[in-house]
């Protein structure tokens, strides 16, 4: 009992502490505008940016969510969550620097924003906003869900309604005190404190157990087979490229003040990798004790709880529950901005705010919501999310390298894309064991290029009309 509540003090504090930074983060800006309060105005340094954008490798669903899987899924699943994440940071490396261009250019805080602008077409623009909003409805119950999992671990007399509605509150405060400038500050302390609890952990599942049990454990992983491998490749390549055009990393990167920073960002980043091979530890020695798990996506706090003393459990459980905060704050403000800005296109500026601000909240209840009514692996959750997502991939390239492509053709391959994926995947359609978004984005770049070749064709002829 004693431990329990020294964890849980450990866990307090740190939750505390975060509230004091975001509102620490206020200072200065306690009178945001719109620009401000969804993009920080443009105005953020290279380590708030790295720290904003890295925050989607270390959420809640990537903590809890990979160890669980690896222990459930075996190798199929280390292959294809490792994979995106290495190739998505070359990728990002050549395009995130022309988005954050193209939002310069067209004065955007969206990604919606650029489709309006570039395209001139209103449709377009609700059709992508839309789509995104469907699918990142799933991301908010994903971060909820594990911290209901995660706060549970303390056996404290709350509800899970309670605890999620707490978690809600929170979120909501950190996002009206100062914007993206909160999560921005507070992954400072989330960032510094997931890095501890993944060595602690790690070094004590190396002094609890021996080399040689966790080898055999790693040893008795199902091993992939060469349909898995069909579904690893296309599942890595729709994952890395959606990555790149997440609807709500996109204004991160709006935040720099240039695109040399988003360029530097993305070559550290990799450093981050680092710690998935220590949480793929946690699920090696679940496995070689057969340590019994409390629930599907527990297998990093109960390693925790079983291995490390009690302030070293609420520093754990303090880094997962920040994590599913930060990415839940990130996840709202897009939502908002979405809404506020693209939907009801035309609002005044405090007004977007305010409309923002009341999406939040009700997103916030549907994902308190969802959270106890839904259990799924997360990483489920995360694929289902990419199908959609991905499909933004072909418009945002002709954005950020300028190309010159009919409206029409680029509306008819993103909503034929996910159309073909989302029936594929409804139906549950076996097309030799490839990702159903990798076919979907297969057509959807076929007609994007139809179009860049008729529009190119067309120039030619006019050239030689002309002369």
């Amino acid at each position: 009992m004693t431990d329990m509540w020294m964890a849980s003090a450990v866990f307090i504090a740190i939750i505390a502490l975060s509230f004091f930074v975001a509102l620490l983060s206020r200072r200065n800006h306690a009178h945001q505008n719109t620009q401000d309060f969804f993009a920080a105005s443009g105005q953020f340094g290279g380590l708030l940016v790295f720290l904003l954008t890295v925050g989607e490798t270390y959420s809640i669903g990537s903590i809890m969510g990979f160890p669980a899987a690896a222990w459930h899924e075996g190798i199929p699943f280390v292959g294809w969550f490792l994979g995106y994440i290495v190739l998505a940071y070359p990728v990002g490396y050549f395009l995130n620097p022309l988005i954050w261009k193209a939002g310069r250019r067209e004065n955007a805080l969206t990604f919606a924003d650029l489709f309006r602008s570039y395209f001139s077409s209103r449709f377009l623009e609700v059709a992508v906003t839309l789509s995104a909003i469907l699918f990142l409805l799933p991301l908010g119950e994903l971060q909820m869900a594990g911290l209901i999992a995660t706060i549970g671990e303390f056996h404290w007399p709350f509800s899970p309604s309670v605890i999620a509605g707490g978690c809600a509150v929170l979120t909501f405060s950190w996002l009206a005190l100062s914007g993206v400038r909160a999560p921005a500050f507070v992954s400072a302390i989330k960032d510094s404190i997931v890095i501890l609890a993944i060595v602690f952990i790690s070094i004590a599942v190396l002094y609890h157990s021996s080399w040689h049990a966790l080898v055999q454990a790693s040893r008795a992983m199902p091993l992939a087979t060469q349909r898995d491998n069909m579904h690893t490749i296309t599942t890595i390549l729709i994952q890395a490229l959606g990555f790149c055009v997440a609807p709500q990393t996109i204004p991160f990167v709006f935040t720099a003040r240039s695109a040399s920073i988003v360029r530097r960002n993305q070559i550290l980043m990799p450093l981050y990798m680092l710690m998935f091979p220590l949480l793929l530890l946690c699920a090696l020695y679940a496995s070689a004790v057969n340590l019994p798990l409390s629930g599907k996506n527990t297998v990093f706090i109960d390693v925790a709880m079983a291995l490390l003393p009690a302030w070293g459990f609420g520093l754990v459980t303090a880094a997962c529950a920040l994590s599913g905060l930060v990415v839940l704050a990130g996840v709202c403000l897009c939502i908002g901005s979405l809404v506020s800005r693209n939907l009801m296109h035309g609002l005044p500026d405090m007004r977007q705010k305010n409309c923002a601000k009341v999406v939040i909240t009700l997103y916030l209840v549907f994902c308190v919501y969802t959270a106890m009514r839904f259990s799924a692996l997360m990483p489920v959750l995360t694929t289902v999310y990419y199908l959609g997502v991905v499909q933004l991939f072909p418009a945002m390239m002709c954005i950020g390298l300028g190309l010159n492509v009919s409206t029409g053709f680029v509306t008819a391959g993103f909503l034929a894309g996910e159309v073909l994926a989302i029936g594929l995947a409804f139906f549950d359609v076996s097309v030799e064991n490839m990702n159903v978004g990798f076919i979907g984005l297969l057509l959807n770049t076929s007609l994007v290029a139809l179009g860049f070749a008729t529009r190119a064709s067309d120039t030619v002829k006019q050239r030689r009309e002309l002369f």
